[in-house]
């Protein structure tokens, strides 16, 4: 008894070129993902350092303002 054909079988030449485009298109995302976490955690250790000087100054009004521009920052740069 012979088992169904997978698409490689059936589409030849076709069907290797299709899962090489696919694994172009995947190592192409994970390489703008890697890159989009890598800001990001530049991004959060830049505002980890700015929030301690601000919480030493006991600025705590122009600390909770900062908090507030840097998280919302980072949502936009995940949501990207």
């Amino acid at each position: 008894m012979r088992l169904p054909c997978t698409d490689n079988e059936q589409g030849g030449k076709n069907g290797i070129d299709k899962n090489k485009d696919l694994s172009v298109f995947a190592d192409k995302r994970l390489d703008e993902i890697n890159n989009s976490m890598s800001t990001l955690t530049s991004r959060v250790d830049d505002i980890d350092k700015r929030l301690e000087e601000l919480e030493s100054m006991e600025d705590f009004e122009e600390f909770h303002g900062e908090v507030q521009v840097a998280m919302n920052s980072v949502v936009v740069n995940v949501n990207k």
